[in-house]
């Protein structure tokens, strides 16, 4: 599953590449808050999976500018990179699956990127950034099933006669 969602076949600004701060290798517990895109013994790999289970590893060269311009989110041990629409040298976000990186540095624990997933900006804006106009949205009133007795035993009617669900948003429980 997905750590997070971003939308497929746009430019990435910052892509994170690590899930948790980059730590040094010889303590096992410093933060490591300047990693260059250009640092020593650096390998930074994209792995992919598209949804039809077809997996790839590409290495990505970071850069301090254009494609694949690698961001040190300040003191914090985290970093993203760029990834272009297409045109990229090595990857491009044109393909809808999912994606992480891994990466070793000199001096710096192998670390693993969070798992993106990619999917059509439609779903997401449905999903996640429509707030309550989307197909997540909470119920705004009580619903009622009504079950006919037809074929169904005793203990079965019994069974579905009355479901309370809690959570529609309003705090107000309704029977389904």
């Amino acid at each position: 599953m997905a750590d997070i969602w971003m939308d497929v076949d746009t430019a990435i600004g910052e892509a994170p590449v690590n899930i948790l701060p980059l730590i040094d290798d010889t303590d096992f517990k410093t933060i490591e808050a300047a990693v260059a895109f250009d640092a020593a013994g650096l390998a930074l790999f994209w792995n992919f999976v598209t949804t039809g289970g077809a997996q790839t590893c590409t290495a990505v060269t970071p850069t301090s500018s254009g494609n694949y311009d690698w961001t040190d989110q300040g003191t914090s041990g985290m970093y993203a990179i760029e990834i272009p629409a297409s045109g990229g040298a090595s990857i491009n976000n044109d393909t809808e699956g999912f994606g992480w990186f891994t990466g070793v540095a000199t001096g710096v624990l192998p670390w693993r990127g969070p798992i993106i997933g990619f999917r059509a900006a439609a779903l997401n804006n449905s999903l996640i950034d429509a707030g309550t106009t989307g197909l997540l949205a909470p119920a705004t009133a009580a619903r009622t099933l009504n079950v006919s007795a037809g074929g169904l035993a005793d203990a079965d009617v019994q069974a579905i006669n009355t479901v309370t669900i809690i959570g529609d948003g309003s705090g107000t429980p309704f029977n389904v």
